[in-house]
C-alpha cells in the first residue's frame, strides 16, 4: 500500500482579500492618527488666542448685564401698551403728523397761517383750515398742494371770512388732503 501525502498546507481562498483589508485598515487607521495629531497640534497652538476671545465676551457680557433690576410685571404691561400705540401710529400708510408739520413749514407761503391741523395718518387724510389776510396767497398754497406729487386729491371744502377783534377780515380755507399710498 501506498500512502500520499502533501505536508504543504492549502492556503483558504479569502486569505489574500482578508490580508489586504487588514494592511488597509491599517493604512486609514495611521492616516487617521495623523490627522488627529496635527488638529490637537493646531488647537493647543490656537488656545491662547480662544482664552484671550472668551475673557473679552465675558468682559462684555459683564458690560452690558442690566445695572438695574427690571420693573414689576404691572409695569411692564403698561408699557407693552403705550409700545403698542406708538407701533399703531407707526404702521399708519401716510406721513407721520411729525413728517406733515416738516413739510407743512417748508411750504406754507410767508402770508399764510395754519390755523388748525386734524391729520389721521392710518386713512392718509389731512384736514386743515389755513387763514390769511386775502385770498391770493391761500389760492397759491391751494394750487401748490394740487401740484404736490405725494397727494392724489385736494380738495377746498370750504371757504370763509372770520372777523378779528380788531374788526379785520380774515380769509379762511378748509383743504381736505389724501395722500398717495
Amino acid at each position: 500500500m501506498r500512502i500520499t501525502t502533501n505536508l504543504i498546507a492549502t492556503r483558504p481562498s479569502l486569505a489574500l482579500p482578508l490580508a489586504g483589508a487588514v494592511w488597509g485598515l491599517g493604512l486609514v487607521l495611521i492616516v487617521l492618527a495623523v490627522v488627529l495629531i496635527v488638529a490637537t497640534v493646531e488647537s493647543n497652538r490656537q488656545r491662547p488666542d480662544l482664552e484671550a476671545r472668551l475673557a473679552r465676551l465675558d468682559e462684555q457680557l459683564a458690560a452690558a448685564a442690566p445695572k438695574q433690576p427690571l420693573p414689576p410685571e404691572r409695569e411692564l404691561g403698561a408699557m407693552r401698551q403705550r409700545i403698542g400705540a406708538f407701533n399703531a401710529i407707526a404702521g399708519a400708510r401716510g406721513m407721520t403728523p411729525v413728517q406733515l408739520l416738516g413739510w407743512m413749514e417748508r411750504t406754507l407761503p410767508e402770508r399764510v397761517y395754519l390755523a388748525s391741523l386734524h391729520h389721521r395718518p392710518r386713512d392718509g387724510e389731512t384736514l386743515l383750515v389755513a387763514e390769511s389776510a386775502s385770498a391770493e396767497p391761500l389760492t397759491s398754497f391751494l394750487l401748490q398742494l394740487e401740484k404736490e406729487p405725494r397727494f392724489q386729491e385736494v380738495l377746498l371744502s370750504k371757504q370763509g371770512i372770520r372777523k378779528t377783534q380788531q374788526g379785520a377780515a380774515i380769509v379762511q380755507f378748509e383743504i381736505r388732503a389724501k395722500e398717495r399710498p
